[in-house]
């Protein structure tokens, strides 16, 4: 037992000797949350920027994600989804990866305002620009207010090619 009784002794002298302080685990877990939201929010700029680039797109979507934790989504002309931003699952309960392929319909249900939905879609029919707050439903089929900017991406032969959405849980 001389050797238990001489272990900790070294042990106690090391931790003393360490220039650090120790933290409880607590805070490690709260660091940890941050770490992969910052790690998260860094891909999302990344790719929105690439994204971004790529379409000469001068709506300032990146200023939005990074200030104002908005949601970004891009579809294409027919507004299926190919891009979301991770923060998709804070506010509709859903991954990023769950909602590339589908419509932005996805979200809609019973309480969803049918005449507004029909003003958003001529909107786009029109390739407009668009601003509305309507009911959407999470994944858990729960409803949440959601206020929407869409806006058109033109190619340089003055095609629409994209749409983005910059969306607040309202």
């Amino acid at each position: 037992m001389k050797f238990l009784d001489t272990y900790e002794d070294k042990v106690d002298n090391h931790s003393k000797e360490q220039k650090h302080s120790v933290l409880p685990l607590l805070s490690w877990d709260i660091h940890m949350m941050n770490y992969v939201d910052k790690n998260q929010l860094n891909k999302d700029v990344s790719g929105l920027k690439k994204l971004m680039d790529k379409l000469k797109v001068e709506v300032s979507v990146i200023d939005e994600l990074v200030q104002n934790n908005a949601v970004i989504v891009v579809t294409d002309v027919n507004l299926t989804i190919e891009y979301a931003t991770s923060n998709m699952l804070g506010m509709s309960g859903y991954l990023s990866e769950e909602v590339l392929g589908k419509s932005p319909k996805m979200f809609q249900g019973p309480a969803t305002d049918k005449e507004l939905s029909k003003k958003i879609r001529t909107s786009v029919n029109r390739e407009e620009s668009f601003e509305a707050t309507l009911i959407n439903y999470k994944k858990d089929k729960s409803v949440y207010s959601c206020h929407i900017k869409g806006y058109p991406v033109f190619n340089a032969k003055g095609e629409l090619v994209k749409y983005v959405a910059v969306e607040h849980a309202a």
